[in-house]
């Protein structure tokens, strides 16, 4: 069981999201983060998605993540009676923990499931001894 203080801790290195806006002009899909012993794994939900619809770029300590997910559209004859999904454009950024190797984070998309494998390295501390003159 996680304490809620580490998952306190995982959510401030992980969720930096722009606000919400209108419905049919910006959404902002879930997304699930996993921590396991050599990698985290962040899961995010675009359903009715393609992989060429998705970017992902690193820049510093943050990884972003944008994309469109566009409305269907109707044919001659066709009339659409509800809309509960969420269209249009969205980007998501996250904070990367320091113990992540960003030149080998991998992203895969399956069944409306954007997997992003972002291995761990170990982080070492440098130390510093100052004599006191």
């Amino acid at each position: 069981m996680v304490t809620s203080n580490m998952m306190s801790l995982i959510d401030s290195m992980f969720n930096k999201t722009f606000p919400k806006f209108e419905r049919s002009v910006f959404f902002t899909p879930k997304v699930d983060v996993l921590e396991k012993e050599n990698s985290f794994e962040l899961h995010m939900a675009l359903p009715g998605m393609k992989k060429e619809e998705i970017n992902i770029e690193v820049n510093g300590e943050q990884i972003s993540i944008t994309g469109e997910r566009k409305m269907r559209e109707t044919k001659e004859g066709e009339k659409m009676h509800m809309v509960e999904n969420y269209y249009g454009k969205f980007s998501r950024t996250f904070t990367l923990p320091e113990n992540v190797n960003k030149q080998a984070i991998e992203a895969a998309f399956a069944d409306g499931v954007l997997t992003l494998q972002l291995p761990k390295v170990e982080v070492k501390e440098t130390k510093n001894t100052i004599t006191v003159k």
